[in-house]
């Protein structure tokens, strides 16, 4: 799972998104836009006091009037000692009056990709994601006529210097991340300071913005006095920084002013040293308890994200009716302690590993609610109709009836059988055979993978544990039963750390299923956050509830009960 995947949100300049150059201009030429530059700025985004990618802005003006402006970022860092990079172009085009004539954005984690196209038409905005040869289609309606992003950001700078001192700004701009028009608000705050990590401190106008794309988050802003920007901090767990430079961080330039403060190295080498191992909610007491014969565990979780956990939690248990084995809930709320403002600042949690026995399950009848029939759909990560899918299935129900071996690991190469009909699909099959058979077929088990496709996952046959549970709901679906993503934090010996899993809806309740961990061995003790639907293009929203939660949370063990 990238823990640092819902970064990528706002499509502002100075938002706290993961972009870096790529060359290839997706709707007009760029000889047409080389009449006039009207801005070349550099910046540098940093985490945690390192710093870890760059942003370039550039905005242009045809001889035609029509205004270009191209957003590059990168983000280069480390999961648990994997180098892992992120990168995105956003190229929005807007008429003389500001109008938006298009938005282009293309997005590279590790070697998997989409392209996501945007234009208004009649009360709607089109948006197209492409994910290699995968086509899918939003229509985004609208009630105020779109406006590019120079003309916004040129509205912001005005509103600022007008505001006397203090003042409100508001805003739509469609956001290529989330694939929502998305909701901005600014309050200006006055003159001010703010120091950021590297001991610098920025004077200027200050400014809070908050996002409908990142609920809950704020960011604090400097302009000087001609409102430009100059630095931004957002904390979402760790400290997200932007600072305004001088120049291109690849020029020569003095080495105080290259990298960190004093270091004598280019920027450019700085990247890549921040690692999302860090990023783990420690466990006091862990070193006293063997994960992989526990039953149950107590926990107590102290600190500022523990609000955030407590609600995640409590809507987890209305929403599956709690998890339920014997009676007993793999994750069930114990107490919890409030302070003065009501908030809760304890929280206390009985965790229990409680993998499901061997089943075959069949397929739902037609009378589901509602609220589930959604999730036998596919589209976007999951082409349902790929023939490999049918042929997977085909091993465990030839199991089932004594044939061939669903744990042999010579899987096909390619796709095409007469399976591959979906007339499969009308019978029952064992899920737990599913589930280890996803663990068998992706064997490369890998750090270095972004969020893959399903036929990107079913080609190179590797990923981590959204590639996983990718698969296992594509099967599940391809079977004819509901099944969904579920992501939160799984507890390892490096303490509780981000993961993704399956929830399979089956006897009038959701169910846990573990691809990454069949059998729930060697971790089975999780805590669900939330869940996302793969047939969605809507994965932004996935991380920042763990980072909330893994930034600003620590555990201790009360209580344990071997199995």
């Amino acid at each position: 799972m990238t823990a640092l995947g819902t970064l990528a949100c706002c499509p502002r300049p100075k938002a706290p998104t993961v972009k870096r150059l790529l060359l290839l201009l997706l709707f007009l030429p760029s000889l047409a836009f080389t009449q006039d530059k009207l801005e070349d700025h550099w910046y540098s985004l940093l985490l945690e006091g390192k710093t870890v990618g760059f942003l370039h802005q550039t905005t242009w003006r045809s001889a035609e009037g029509l205004i270009r402006s191209e957003i590059e970022q990168t983000m280069e860092i480390r999961r648990f000692g994997v180098p892992f990079s992120m990168t995105q172009t956003d190229v929005w085009i807007e008429d003389k009056s500001g109008a938006l004539v298009s938005v282009s954005s293309e997005l590279d984690m590790n070697g998997s990709g989409r392209r996501v196209e945007a234009r208004p038409e009649e009360e709607v905005l089109r948006v197209r994601i492409h994910r290699g040869a995968e086509v899918d289609e939003l229509l985004l309606p609208f009630e105020d006529e779109p406006r590019g992003l120079y003309t916004i950001d040129r509205e912001i700078a005005a509103g600022i210097l007008d505001s006397s001192g203090t003042g409100q700004l508001e805003y739509r701009l469609f956001s290529p991340e989330t694939m929502k028009i998305e909701g901005f608000r600014l309050r200006v705050l006055g003159t001010g300071e703010l120091a950021d990590s590297l001991g610098r401190i920025h004077r200027g106008i200050l400014v809070e913005e908050r996002s409908t794309g990142l609920p809950g988050v704020v960011t604090t802003e400097v302009y000087d006095g001609e409102a430009r920007f100059l630095y931004s901090k957002t904390p979402v767990g760790l400290e997200l920084e932007i600072l305004r430079l001088e120049q291109d961080p690849g020029a020569e330039a003095p080495a105080s002013e290259q990298g960190l403060p004093g270091s004598g190295e280019p920027a450019q080498e700085v990247a890549a040293v921040f690692d999302v191992a860090s990023l783990t909610v420690p466990v006091i007491g862990l070193g006293d308890v063997s994960l992989g014969s526990t039953q149950s565990l107590t926990l107590l979780f102290r600190g500022p994200g523990v609000a955030i956990l407590h609600e995640a939690v409590r809507s987890a248990e209305e929403d599956l009716a709690s998890i339920k084995e014997a009676g007993d809930a793999a994750l069930r709320i114990v107490s919890t302690h409030e302070d003065d403002r009501g908030e809760v600042d304890e929280l206390v949690l009985e965790l229990t590993n409680r993998p499901a026995e061997a089943q075959r399950v069949d397929c739902p009848p037609e009378s589901l609610p509602p609220e589930v029939k959604g999730y036998l759909d596919g589209g976007f990560h999951l082409d349902l109709k790929d023939p490999r899918l049918a042929e997977l299935l085909e091993r465990c129900r030839q199991a089932e009836e004594g044939g061939l071996a669903a744990a042999r690991d010579d899987f096909p190469a390619g796709g095409g059988s007469a399976a591959g009909s979906g007339a499969g699909s009308q019978r029952g099959i064992d899920v737990l055979c599913l589930e280890r058979l996803v663990d068998r077929y992706i064997v490369n088990k890998s750090l270095a993978y972004g969020f893959a496709g399903l036929e990107e996952v079913l080609s190179k046959r590797a990923g981590d544990c959204t590639e996983h549970a990718l698969l296992l709901v594509a099967l599940l679906r391809k079977a004819g039963l509901p099944s969904r993503i579920a992501y939160g934090l799984i507890l390892t010996e490096f303490g509780f750390i981000g993961h993704a899993w399956v929830e399979l809806y089956t006897e009038r309740r959701w169910r846990w299923l573990d691809p990454s961990f069949p059998g729930g061995r060697p971790y089975g003790l999780k805590i669900r956050l939330g869940v996302i639907d793969p047939a969605q293009p809507l994965w932004a929203s996935l991380s920042l509830s763990l980072l909330q939660v893994m930034g600003n949370v620590e555990a201790e063990i009360l209580g344990w009960q071997p199995r």
